[in-house]
């Protein structure tokens, strides 16, 4: 087994990677639609957000790998010289010498270039433009599940997105680790993974009228990782993605989708607690397979909820129809868990807003920080959650 690795999303969580938006969310921020967000988000709001996180995380003793970190040395050097040759910069070895990893990983993101004039010794000023930068990839969950036998390299079903896995995969081999699977030709995304203990869920395409719906991962994505022995759970779940019950209660909630990823409707606060919504679980088929003789074979057919509650045996949080994130948690440890809470007018915690933390509390689940979470804010405007910007290194 390799030292990254995950066995149960309530394992205490060792280590976990995090990137704080920078320059580059600018894009993103001023046309959301085209960067995948839901709604503007506010860069430096986005920022200081952030560094709450990083702060709870490093207060509750998890070692945070920060992405620039990470890459620093040859891997940010050879990705930055890259950008800047392209962006018509001049004495690269100069910048590199004197940007930090933050500053050359902003390079790398933002994705700068020197307007002709500019290059060409203009009097006005510099003049740069920002070539598509890389807005998302402070959810840097998506790009990576982290299984039992390692870390798999996704991906990503959005070709925006797809720019950020040879960033990511710089990453993990600089901290000296090896993919149990690297994923081509076959959308897969880690928001769809959920580990645990003897079982892990993959979330895939919704069949819809007997024919494939991709969404964020193909059902062929989660069949490759048990064919290749990317992971090695006793049993291993595909579930096919709620998509007509989560569009009829849509429109009955007033919210946006929960289907996009497995995480928007389904998480782990602790062993045998599930946190899920029970109108998309009790439809939302899962196909299980069994490890038997170093092969997957498939075992049977049933509804998440009658697995996870029935046949595995967890108590189970339903959420409220008028929460937007109550499953993009991050569980840290065994019941201890840090969530977003909905704030009122003035910013403030009330329970009648938040039933789901409500409930966790109430199973004994203990909250992070003060009890009630992190208020959502602007970085959920880019269409995730807590949960999506984190990557555990290892857990355990």
């Amino acid at each position: 087994m390799s030292q990254y690795s995950v066995r149960a999303e309530w394992e205490p969580l060792s280590a976990v990677r995090v990137h704080t938006p920078g320059v580059e969310l600018w894009s993103g921020s001023l046309a959301p639609e085209a960067n995948l967000f839901e709604a503007h988000v506010p860069p430096e709001q986005a920022r200081r957000e952030h560094e709450a996180l990083v702060e709870v995380l490093a207060e509750s003793h998890v070692e945070v790998h920060r992405l620039a970190d990470d890459l620093a040395g040859d891997a940010l050097d050879d990705l930055t010289r890259s950008v800047l040759a392209e962006g018509g910069v001049d004495r690269i070895d100069d910048v590199l010498a004197s940007f930090d990893a933050r500053e050359k990983l902003a390079v790398v993101l933002s994705r700068p270039r020197l307007a002709a004039e500019t290059a060409a010794g203009g009097t006005d000023g510099a003049s740069v433009t920002l070539e598509a930068p890389i807005s998302n990839i402070y959810f840097q969950r998506d790009t990576t599940i982290v299984g039992d036998e390692g870390p798999i390299l996704c991906h990503m079903s959005e070709p925006i997105r797809q720019r950020e896995v040879p960033i990511v995969r710089r990453a993990w081999e600089a901290i000296g680790a090896t993919f149990s699977h690297e994923m081509t030709g076959e959308p897969l995304e880690g928001g769809e993974f959920i580990p645990a203990g003897e079982f892990a869920l993959l979330g895939v395409s919704a069949e819809v009228d007997g024919e494939e719906h991709v969404i964020r991962t193909s059902y062929e994505a989660g069949e490759r990782l048990m064919r290749h022995g990317a992971v090695s759970y006793d049993e291993f779940g595909l579930v096919r993605a709620p998509l007509e019950a989560d569009r009829r209660l849509r429109q009955d909630r007033g919210l946006g989708s929960r289907v996009m990823h497995l995480l928007g409707w389904f998480n782990i606060a602790a062993e045998g607690l599930a946190v899920l919504d029970a109108d998309l679980a009790e439809t939302a088929a899962v196909d299980i397979y069994r490890l038997r003789g170093g092969a997957y074979e498939h075992s049977h057919t049933t509804s998440v909820l009658e697995y996870v509650r029935d046949e595995r045996g967890f108590d189970v949080i339903d959420v409220a129809d008028g929460e937007r994130w109550p499953t993009n948690f991050l569980a840290i440890d065994d019941g201890v868990v840090i969530p977003l809470y909905e704030p009122d007018a003035d910013g403030g915690y009330q329970p009648t807003n938040n039933p789901t933390i409500e409930a966790l509390r109430d199973h004994g689940v203990t909250v992070r920080p003060d009890g009630i979470g992190i208020p959502r804010a602007a970085l959920t405007n880019g269409a995730g959650g807590l949960h999506c910007m984190t990557t555990p290194i290892s857990r355990g």
